[in-house]
């Protein structure tokens, strides 16, 4: 319930949950809470629904904690096998009477109970009368999103992405080669009872088996590893970037792909890394120190304005631009309740510009990743058209030797789209930009 009333607040439901887990002592008891947590703030829409359905009155009416409160006992109720529910209804219950609203305890109990005789037969949108509205219930998206990828996929691809963005998402590591192998980090977490695999995207990545707190293992104190997904560590390995290097990374923060790059320049050469927060850069410094990167260099400079002679000239450039962040909709479901369509011309304003101001400072024959998690058309391959439409110099280089055998038919000329309901991974758009030697 905290971790809720933290993303009415405005807090990412991933970051909520890692600030109130902690307090609760049960392993069980803190996967229940996050798995209702994620699942609350993923089917908001169609609990919504339901909880109307079923009160006869709009949740947007009801006083606070109650929308949260009845979503909670919902989910359970619709979605969640395990838990008994005449245990849902209760436990739903005496979270109304621990709040300031316990006089509608009697309310709650009796939605609940309606909500019991009425599960199964309840009156859902038909597809073939309107598609839009029956994809967006079932799958809890945003109406505009789902009318979007419709029209841009077909049905059975849209529907497949709908899908898979319900879907837990993997948890991975990057082994941090500076300090151990692959093979002994999967051994340091087998030893604290963490079951993981080597991941076949990747030489460094890993993927867990098994949950929990994963910054309180030993393996992650030491710095032997880094919470990084799969399609994040490609958008290094595209940069390809070599020891010695003098390397900028526009937008850093926290560090990720920062010092994954450093780890590719085996911590020799100069890594720029720039963010406009002096308190996410502190998030950087943080990361490089864990992990024992000594070659980055933090500014507090906005990606909008070119670095311009008083940084210097790079040979390679990582643009991981501010997005939309519709690729990691499973990670962060929060997102799509969150974006407006509008905002998709406003980002892509963004991400134009600072392409253009990072280009400038990068050396004849260097080159630039531009990524993106996300996938829309007018926050990638639009933006990189209409880059090189303005700038002759540059070309849109094969992304295809940077991508694991299998993918390698999914590059187009401008780069690559990972899809999650076709790789497995986040969504991500990758495009490498080639400077011209003069």
């Amino acid at each position: 319930m905290l971790a809720l009333t933290r993303v009415a607040e405005g807090a990412f439901i991933n970051l909520a949950l890692a600030e109130v887990l902690p307090s609760v002592p049960d392993q069980r008891d803190r996967r229940l809470a996050a798995e209702i947590a994620y699942g609350v703030t993923t089917y908001k829409s169609t609990l919504d629904w339901l909880i109307e359905q079923v009160a006869g009155r709009s949740v947007a009416k009801l006083d606070k904690p109650l929308p949260d409160i009845l979503r909670i006992g919902f989910y359970q109720l619709f979605y969640l096998d395990r838990v008994p529910q005449a245990a849902a209804v209760h436990t739903t219950v005496e979270l109304v009477k621990k709040s300031k609203k316990r006089a509608l305890a009697p309310f709650v109990n009796g939605v609940l109970r309606g909500a019991l005789r009425k599960k199964n037969s309840l009156t859902w949108p038909e597809r073939e009368q309107d598609e839009v509205a029956f994809l967006s219930l079932r799958y809890a998206h945003p109406e505009w999103l789902v009318k979007r990828w419709l029209k841009r996929f077909g049905a059975q691809v849209a529907e497949a992405l709908l899908a898979a963005n319900n879907r837990p998402a993997p948890v991975s590591l990057r082994v941090n080669t500076l300090k151990i192998t692959r093979e002994g980090l999967l051994a340091a977490l087998a030893g604290e009872g963490v079951a993981a695999a080597e991941s076949g995207i990747t030489s460094e990545g890993v993927l867990l088996q098994t949950g929990g707190q994963l910054t309180g293992l030993d393996a992650y104190r030491q710095g032997w590893c880094q919470i990084q997904g799969e399609s994040a560590m490609l958008v290094s390995r595209a940069l390809d970037p070599q020891p010695g290097e003098r390397v900028l990374d526009a937008c850093s923060a926290p560090g990720g792909k920062t010092t994954h790059l450093a780890q590719l320049m085996q911590n020799k050469g100069e890594i720029v890394a720039l963010d406009i927060y002096p308190h996410r850069l502190a998030l950087v410094e943080n990361n490089c120190r864990r992990l024992g990167v000594a070659i980055v260099r933090t500014a507090l400079r906005d990606a909008r304005e070119s670095p311009g002679t008083q940084i210097g000239q790079f040979d390679r450039i990582l643009l991981d631009v501010p997005c939309s962040g519709f690729g990691v909709i499973r990670r962060k479901p929060d997102l799509k309740w969150r974006r407006q369509e509008a905002e998709l011309a406003e980002l892509a304003t963004l991400q134009r510009t600072m392409l253009r101001a990072t280009a400038t400072v990068l050396r004849p024959d260097g080159s630039i990743i531009y990524s993106t998690c996300t996938n829309e058309p007018e926050e990638t391959e639009d933006v990189v058209a209409s880059f090189l439409a303005e700038h002759p110099a540059f070309r849109a280089e094969d992304i295809r030797p940077y991508l694991p055998e299998p993918w390698r038919e999914s590059a187009g000329s401008a780069g690559v789209h990972l899809y999650p309901h076709l790789h497995g991974v986040d969504g991500f758009f990758i495009c490498r930009l080639t400077m011209n030697k003069k």
